[in-house]
């Protein structure tokens, strides 16, 4: 089994901007997230 194939689960604390998009590339590549935001909305400064 090669690195590449070996498929994590993340945890991205922070629904911001910078959560989201790493959120994004991570699922992209076939990993497991978890994203946890403690506000009701996403989008830390920039709330959706």
């Amino acid at each position: 089994m090669s690195h590449k194939d070996v498929k994590n689960t993340a945890i991205v604390v922070g629904g911001g901007p910078a959560g989201m998009q790493s959120a994004l590339l991570l699922a992209g590549r076939g990993h497991k997230v978890v994203l946890v935001e403690r506000a009701p909305a996403l989008g830390g400064l920039f709330p959706l």
